[in-house]
């Protein structure tokens, strides 16, 4: 056993734990999971997590000795309670047990064989993880049988089995030996594990594809003599507890924690100081509190017709009703938890009924099993935890108040309503898995069908917030990113649940909940869903999840993001040409302004580039983009490019004018520089270069020349560049260059060019080569006429390396001249003609060569 325990002031109580939501076993499904992962934050996490853990549970049994706490208990109600902690103020915290046909209330029945929607679904190759009070037989018939054998297994180094475990793992994966203790998901696998150490332990599961666990436990209220154990801002408060939680899901976002609500419904005492003075709400703590999690709520056995429709549901007087102190919307669904019959661990065949949240809560882990199979199924991949949140609310059947409330949260579990969503995304429905950059809007167009109500819905997985430290009923709102969600017609705008109180919701500014629900009813026609954010994102960019239903076909997306890799290239003296990445379905605007300067010049563009003139030269600039929708939403700019332009012949500072100039780098570049923006410096040479089988064995001219070493660290794809001094080409009629240059080693050795300039930031390429040349030196003569009214141009040897060291490429014996061919020079001129000559002892006219 892995005793690493939060530090928790009260005893949790153990709701019944059902296996968190897994994955899909094969390693390839695993890789897609955490591809996107931070593995060294979470495996920081899991230390931290670790350490606090086991700093707090040594300090609880040094504090059990002199108080005499058990360390386990057995509650007045029969709930198992372990010691796992202390809080602040070295209270005891304890993890206790919350023990009260669930398939059909959920509808999961028609997900699986034999279902009406036809999926077959039954959690084939998929993982459930679940931490309890203990350990499930693994050997039980339901386990290890006819739905698969050796489906169970331990997920740390504990033994000690419980009854609480065993019931909770065969609500979710139990095969059927007995029809009426089927599990949700009957031929899924679990991993078990005990609740110590479950912070650390969840943070490296989830590292390691865990897509869903199951927390059927929570924090003790009351000790066996009913004194309260809590502190009062426990109550809804965001504490540390929570904030851990949080932190674990926010790294690893495919993670989905589903949570017992607690069955403390019935003590209306116990939290002196209520949200709203309403005693009768306000009894959520520990990670029930935590906003990414999935808390579960439990109700009776729902009236469900055989097409699955809800006719009637009340809720379990035992369960534990929200809000949390910042009204944010807990429990968030509600499952059936009460007087379920499943699997208990005395042998391979025993079974039991219990009622209570922690039945509720493996009754919606089973079922989320079941949808993320069948999305992967669809799809290839499986839902990130906000989409799976987000579509089990959004499809939720209203219950108690109208709208969501503390009690049912959004609703009864609807797994045959969910599964239809998937099965028909793209066409009755819409689901995305977006990001939201600082400053975007994101729009939508969608047709209603007429028919239904128009759902519109964002979920997210926020950043962990500040945790409360002591103050009761703190209103300040744990949410970090502030996403809005709102579906406009003409002049209507519709706007999302939210909680105004204890008992009381409205349809407004929600800045509280990391999932937003506007609903339209008796919607026709066209509408427009548009999704922002308040202030400023922090993380930088906010993933999240669109959910829409009750649409006729696909919507009309424009998704207005803030382009990205923009640059500015062929900058002279007075324009530059500027590109950025293209945004679909978009246009773009574009400004820009001297950076010492407050007025910018903005350019419309409906191409992803655009080049502009009338620069100052010798100025730094800076430049910013921005996308368009067709509707008029944008993405906002986005940061600053800068560039500079060039000062207009200021690259030269004299030029040569007397010719023919040569240059051999015999022991010296001469005139010829180095560049400082490059990867390495050319070398001046004697002999053969340093590595085998590439570069020339000596000089073609003297005895010096100069090449590019293509040793590490120069390869690969690394460059060299050499530049020549000014010439002044004006007073020549014919100018060539010539030189010699050498490139043998392999293949891929790289490439060379002779570059020219006029101005110092546009080059022109004159020669190149690519590869292997052969070991040998080869001459080449570059025609120069076009720059005969050049009084300011310069050469360069611009190289880069290939993917081999075997790639060092040389230059030498440069001659730059005017190749004059020498007319006739006549004294006089012959003008009668035919003309002849015959050498008749003598050479006439004619004159040899001197």
């Amino acid at each position: 056993m892995n005793l690493n325990y939060a530090r928790r002031v009260f005893s949790l109580a153990l709701i019944s734990i059902c296996s968190g939501f897994g994955f899909g076993q094969t390693t390839t499904q695993k890789a897609e999971i955490i591809k996107d992962y931070n593995q060294q934050e979470l495996l920081q996490l899991e230390q931290n997590l670790q350490k606090k853990s086991e700093e707090s549970k040594k300090r609880a049994i040094q504090l059990a000795a002199i108080n005499g706490w058990p360390l386990t208990v057995t509650t007045p109600n029969g709930a198992f309670a372990e010691l796992q902690g202390v809080d602040e103020d070295d209270n005891p915290i304890y993890y206790v047990t919350s023990n009260a046909d669930a398939a059909e209330s959920t509808r999961t029945n028609h997900l699986n064989s034999g279902g009406s929607l036809g999926l077959n679904l039954n959690g084939d190759n998929m993982t459930a993880y679940v931490w309890d009070g203990g350990l499930a037989r693994s050997s039980h018939q339901e386990y290890d049988g006819a739905g698969g054998t050796n489906r169970y297994s331990i997920g740390d180094g504990s033994s000690s089995l419980h009854y609480h475990a065993a019931h909770v793992t065969g609500t979710i994966m139990a095969s059927g030996v007995q029809s009426s203790a089927k599990g949700m998901a009957p031929q899924s696998n679990v991993i078990g594990s005990d609740w110590n150490s479950d912070l650390s332990e969840a943070t490296n599961s989830a590292a390691s594809g865990m897509l869903v666990s199951n927390h059927s436990y929570g924090y003790r209220v009351r000790d066996n003599a009913g004194n309260v154990i809590l502190p009062t801002y426990y109550f809804g408060g965001y504490i540390s507890d929570s904030r851990d939680w949080d932190q674990i899901m926010y790294n690893a976002p495919n993670y989905l924690m589903v949570v017992a609500a607690g069955n403390d419904g019935n003590d209306n005492t116990a939290n002196s100081s209520p949200v709203g003075g309403n005693s009768s709400f306000d009894k959520l703590t520990g990670h029930s509190t935590a906003k990414n999690n999935l808390v579960v709520a439990n109700a009776q056995d729902a009236n469900i017709d055989a097409a699955g429709n809800l006719l009637s549901v009340s809720i379990s007087s035992s369960s534990s009703e929200g809000p949390t102190d910042d009204l944010r919307i807990k429990p968030d669904i509600t499952g059936n938890g009460s007087g379920v019959y499943s699997t208990y661990e005395s042998s391979n065949s025993a079974y039991g009924t219990i009622s209570g949240t922690s039945m509720a809560s493996p009754n919606v882990t089973g079922s989320l099993v079941l949808l993320q199979e069948h999305y992967n199924n669809v799809n290839g991949s499986f839902m990130k935890a906000a989409t799976l949140k987000g579509l089990v609310l959004h499809t939720a059947d209203d219950a108690g108040s109208v709208g969501p409330d503390a009690v049912f949260g959004w609703g009864l579990l609807n797994s045959k309503r969910a599964a239809e969503s998937i099965t028909n995304n793209g066409n009755q429905t819409m689901i995305e898995e977006l990001s939201l950059a600082p400053g975007q809007t994101y729009t939508i167009t969608v047709e209603a069908d007429g028919i239904n109500d128009l759902l519109a819905s964002i979920s997210w997985t926020d950043l962990a917030g500040t945790a409360n430290t002591g103050t009761v009923n703190l209103s300040t709102p744990a949410l970090v990113n502030d996403l809005d969600i709102r579906v406009s017609k003409g002049g209507s705008t519709y706007s999302p649940w939210k909680l105004t109180g204890p008992s009381t919701n409205t349809q407004g500014d929600n800045n509280v909940d990391p999932f937003e629900r506007v609903d339209v009813a008796n919607a026709s026609g066209t509408y427009t869903i548009t999704v922002t954010h308040k202030g400023s994102l922090s993380g930088g960019s906010q993933n999240y999840s669109l959910i829409v239903t009750g649409i006729t076909q696909n919507a009309t997306v424009c998704n207005a993001t803030i382009p990205s890799g923009l640059v500015a290239n062929g900058v002279t003296t007075s324009s530059a040409n500027l590109s950025w990445a293209s945004v679909t379905g978009t246009t773009y605007t574009v400004r820009y302004k001297a950076t010492a300067s407050s007025t910018w010049i903005t350019v419309n563009s409906a191409v992803n580039s655009l080049s502009i003139s009338g620069l100052v030269s010798g100025t730094q600039y800076e430049v910013q983009v921005m996308s368009v929708c067709p509707n008029g939403s944008d993405s906002g700019y986005g940061s600053s490019t800068l560039f500079t332009t060039g000062a207009a012949q200021a690259f030269c500072n004299g030029a040569i004018t007397s010719y023919p100039y040569s240059e051999g780098f015999e022991n010296t570049l001469g005139a010829w520089t180095q560049n400082t923006g490059d990867d390495f410096d050319w070398t001046v040479q004697t002999g053969s270069t340093a590595s085998s089988n590439t570069g020339p064995n000596a000089a073609n001219e003297g005895s010096y020349y100069v090449y590019m070493e293509s040793s590490t660290p120069n390869f690969s794809t690394k460059n060299a560049i050499l530049t020549s001094p000014c010439f002044d080409l004006t007073s020549i009629s014919n100018p060539k260059l010539n030189f010699d240059y050498h490139m043998y080693g392999a293949a891929a050795m790289g490439e060379l060019n002779l570059e020219a300039s006029t101005d110092g930031i546009s080059w022109a390429t004159l020669w190149s080569k690519v590869g292997d040349q052969g070991n040998t030196w080869i001459s080449e003569s570059i025609d120069l006429s076009a720059y005969t009214t050049s009084s300011a141009l310069k050469f360069r040897f611009n190289g880069t390396t290939g993917t081999t060291w075997q790639g060092d490429m040389a230059v030498d014996a440069i001659n730059l001249f005017d190749d004059v061919v020498a007319g006739p020079n006549c004294t006089a001129t012959i003008t009668s003609f035919p003309y002849n000559e015959s050498y008749e002892n003598t050479l006439g006219d004619w004159t040899q060569d001197g």
